[in-house]
This record gives C-alpha cells, structure tokens and sequence, in this order.
C-alpha cells in the first residue's frame, strides 16, 4: 500500500479547505486565549472570595459578646454552641470553626469530639502574639484547610483567645474543577460553531464565486493578466468617476510609469488624457458609444477607442484601447514626402520638356535669336528653388518634405517659398526628426489650405513663407500666409482639438503641433489679423521650457 504524505494532502487539498480550516483556526485561537484568560480570573477570584468568606467570618465571630464572655468564664457555654452551630450549618462557604483561649485549650468546635483538646504547634502564634488578622493554609487533623485567624478581647482589649474559621482544600479544589469544567464545555460548544460558521462562511463565499473554486479564480485570473500585459495595444478600465482601476503594462509604458501598472491605478484619467476628462464629473457628460480620438502622450501619438461599460448597479465606466501609431505616422510623413519630391522631378521633367520644345521650334524656323534669347531668359524658377532648398536644409527627409509642398502649393495657384537664410542641420534640432516633420507638415499644409479656399479666390497675392534657423542651443519655425487672419477670439482658442474654419471633423492639426511643442519644451507664438494673414512663430531652447502663447 502506498504511503500516504502529509505533502500529498496538502497538494490536493482545495484552496476552500485551506480557507475553511484557517478560519477554524484563527476561531479555535482566539477562543483558546479568551477562555483560558477568563478561566484564570474566575478561579482567582474564586479564591479571593472564599478567602474574604472566612475572614469575615471569623472577625463576626470574634466579636460575639457571648464568645468574649465564655472565654472569660473558662468554661464552654451551651447556649453559645447552639447559637454558632447554627450560623456554621448556615454558611455554604465555612466548613470548620475553632474558638480557643490564649493557653491553646478549645473552646468550640464543629466536630463535637474535639472540644477540651488543647491545640499546640499550630497556626494561631501570631494572633495570640497580638498580630492582625491573617489567612493560612495548613494540615488540621481533618485535612489540609484554608484558615482565617482573628483575635478575641475582653473589655480591656487584651487577647483572651482566637477564632479560626477554615474551609478544606479540597472543597476548593472541587469549586475550581466545577469552573474548568463549565469552560471547557462551553469551549466545547463554541469551537464546533466556530467550525460550522467557518464552513457557512465558505459556502457563502462560493456563492459569491457562482459556485466556482477561489484557485480556479485565481487561475483565470493570473492567465488573464499575463495576456493582457502580452499584448501591444495598452489597456485602461475606468470606474464611473474617472479613476482608472486597471492598466496593463503596455499602457504603463505609454505614460512612461515606473514600476508596475499598479502605479497607475487609482489615478483620474483626466490627469493622464486631458482630452477625456469632460466624460467625468464635475461635467457628467455622457460617454458616446463610438468615441475616438487622437493624443500626443510623452512621445507618443496614441490612437484611443474608448468603449463605454455599464455596471450591474447601472454606474457607467469606461475601457480605453490605446494603440500606438508613431511609427506608422512616422513612415507615412517620409513617405508622403518622397512621393511628394518624385511629384516634383515629374514636374521638372514636364517642364524640360515643354522648354525644350519650345527651343526646337524657334530652331526650326531659323529663329535662332530668338531661341538664344529663350535660353537666357528662362528663370527655371522651380529648379532653382528645389537647388536652394537643399543647400539650406540638409535633413534630406525635410527637405524632400518642403519641396513637395512647395510644387503642391503651385499646382494650387500658392507661392510658396522657403527663406534664404534659412539653415537646418540635423545635429543641431533640439525635437526629435519625426516631430519636427509633424510640426512643418501640418504648419503648410494648414496654410495651403486657407491659401485654397474658396474665398480666398478673388485674393491677388498667395503666398507661404517659411524660414527655419536651427542652432545647437535655439531653434525656429516661422510660417507666414497672406490667408483672411482669424478673429481675436479665434486665435484665441485655435491650438484647441476641434476648433477651426474649416467645417466638421477638422482642427487637429494645430492642436497636434502645440502638443507636440509642448512635450518638447518650446514655445508658440500666433500674430494673426483679419485680412492681412497669419504669423506662427515656434521657438525651443535648450534651457527653457514653455507654452502656447496666443
């Protein structure tokens, strides 16, 4: 037969058993240390009150006028003896009374056949020798007794004799037994309801479970977790006043936390995504149910679906699925802007073209003068700026980037031109690259397209002006439109999600930029007038740290 281990049972013992018996025994525990208090104190205080019983018994005794009177008489009184045989068959508490004189010879006592016997070697030498009251235990010729001592005076106080009241030990010994048997009785009774209640208590907590088992919670639970903090995509529940009650470790790493997700928790979403923190009080507004939106968070430009989710008390939270999209807007930006600089080579290309075919024709018909005066006089304009472009900005992306707006702009009617000392050097950008092709991208563009609005149409000079200057310890971005100028209330609130001229769903790309400075310590600058255009001037240093300005 096979050997049953201690470490076998608990390997197969259920965390509900586990449970039961620890609830059990911090019950058995605590019952053990109240009792076993208790049971101390009432033996103890068993003790003191027999103790007062037959002092005070002795001291009433001692003070009997017609005890005093016998002991002067030196001789028994029969009226007294019937008068202290009835107060000792009386007491429940005294089982033995001596009344003796000074010289030992007994006066009273409750066995009849030792009265006239003189006690010597006993207790009573102190009390005779004037001492007070006192309580001893000793062996009497019935057993071992708890006695009490009290004197007995005449009418000049002098000692004429003593009163011992005593009870037996055993008498004692039985009163405690009876006490410690009364406990552990109901000892007894309260450990089995200890253990009925802690098999109650688990039961109840199953049913709170839906009947499954605390490991098997604990189980789906650890394999949830893991897979949550394997995925990519950063995940943030929300309770109904905005305190986020759980992030896996990809959001913890969008918000750059230290530490684990649980250093999230417990914070207001408001803190950690402005954006949503209208959803919550003191606003209460309600959580559209297709709500997405776009965020720059600590690097990050974070695309967030956020999912409402209603409670079974009707509170309403909210899930928030957050992916991160900076490398793919990053490859998009450098994308866009070599498709953008192969736009301008075809253009290039077209225009050789149409040049040379003019140079041919005037050839052909012998217009040779006029085919040299051609040649002279064709500015190739657009090849001399792709030329100046690129000896000004040597980040070839940017580059590339400015030149493809530029032949954008000019398919639209828009001059657009890029400042003449203007200089950029990659070593000496104080924002990440991407950032800042973010940032110009979406400066030209939004003046490209106030340039191409309809009612700019009538508008005679359409121009973008852009100049970069980029030193070690400063830069600047400076784009300037003759475009209609924003009101002062406008301008005002124009670095603002979803705030703009343009109609619905726009107004994002101001506010991506101002996040964008912002995270990168610089500093906007907007000086608009109605009719006359607009001025956006971006400023960082190395040691300052800004805002928007507006």
């Amino acid at each position: 037969m096979r050997r049953v281990r201690i470490t076998d049972f608990y390997k197969k013992s259920s965390l509900e058993t586990v449970l039961c018996w620890s609830f059990f025994a911090v019950s058995a525990f605590l019952l053990f240390l109240s009792m076993g208090i208790t049971m101390y104190y009432d033996i103890a205080k068993e003790r003191r009150d027999v103790d007062a019983a037959i002092s005070d018994t002795a001291a009433y005794v001692a003070t009997m006028p017609e005890v005093a009177g016998m002991l002067e008489k030196g001789y028994p009184d029969e009226a007294v003896r019937r008068e202290l045989d009835f107060f000792c068959s009386n007491s429940s508490t005294l089982n033995l009374m001596v009344i003796c004189d000074s010289d030992g010879l007994r006066f009273y006592h409750t066995d009849r056949n030792t009265t006239g016997e003189t006690v010597t070697g006993g207790d009573e030498a102190d009390i005779l020798a004037g001492s007070p009251p006192y309580i001893t235990t000793g062996y009497g010729s019935m057993g071992m007794q708890r006695r009490a001592f009290h004197s007995v005076r005449d009418s000049q106080g002098e000692i004429i004799g003593y009163v011992m009241a005593s009870v037996f030990t055993d008498y004692l010994s039985d009163r405690q037994t009876n006490i410690v048997t009364l406990y552990l009785s109901v000892l007894g009774l309260m450990l089995v309801m200890s253990f009925l209640l802690s098999r109650a208590l688990v039961v109840f907590l199953r049913g709170r479970l839906m009947g499954h088992e605390p490991e098997e919670l604990l189980d789906i639970y650890i394999r949830q977790d893991a897979v949550l903090n394997s995925l990519s995509e950063g995940l943030v529940a929300v309770d109904s006043t905005g305190t986020v009650l759980y992030a896996n470790e990809s959001a913890a790493g969008f918000f750059r936390v230290s530490g684990s997700p649980d250093s999230l928790e417990g914070k207001a979403v408001g803190s950690l995504l402005p954006d949503l923190g209208r959803f919550w009080p003191p606003t209460g507004a309600k959580v559209p149910g297709d709500l997405s939106l776009v965020s720059a968070v600590d690097g990050h430009t974070l695309f967030i679906k956020a999912i409402p989710v209603t409670g079974k008390d009707s509170r309403e939270g909210m899930l928030l699925v957050l992916n991160d999209r900076t490398e793919l807007l990053h490859m998009s930006d450098e994308l866009s802007g070599t498709r953008e600089a192969l736009d301008a080579l075809r253009a290039f290309n077209h225009e050789f073209k149409n040049k040379l075919h003019v140079i041919l024709g005037y050839l052909q018909t012998g217009e040779i003068r006029r085919a040299m005066s051609f040649i002279v006089n064709s500015s190739l304009v657009s090849s001399r700026a792709v030329q100046d472009t690129a000896e000004c900005i040597r980040v070839p992306s940017l580059c590339a980037l400015i030149i493809g707006k530029m032949m954008h702009a000019a398919e639209l009617g828009i001059t657009l031109s890029l400042d003449p000392d203007s200089s950029c050097l990659e070593p000496d950008l104080l924002l990440p690259k991407e950032d800042l092709l973010t940032v110009i991208g979406n400066l030209l563009e939004n003046a490209i397209e106030e340039l191409a609005d309809p009612a700019n149409a009538e508008r005679e000079e359409k121009c973008v002006r852009l100049s970069i200057h980029c030193r070690r310890d400063f830069n600047m971005i400076v784009c300037e439109d003759t475009g209609r100028g924003m009101r002062p209330e406008l301008a005002a609130r124009v670095f603002e999600r979803g705030v703009t001229t343009k109609g619905e769903n726009r107004g994002f790309g101001l506010h991506l930029v101002n996040s964008i400075v912002a995270q990168n310590g610089g500093e906007c600058v907007i000086d608009t007038e109605v009719g006359e255009g607009t001025i956006i001037t971006l400023t960082f240093t190395r040691e300052e740290s800004g805002a928007c300005i507006r």
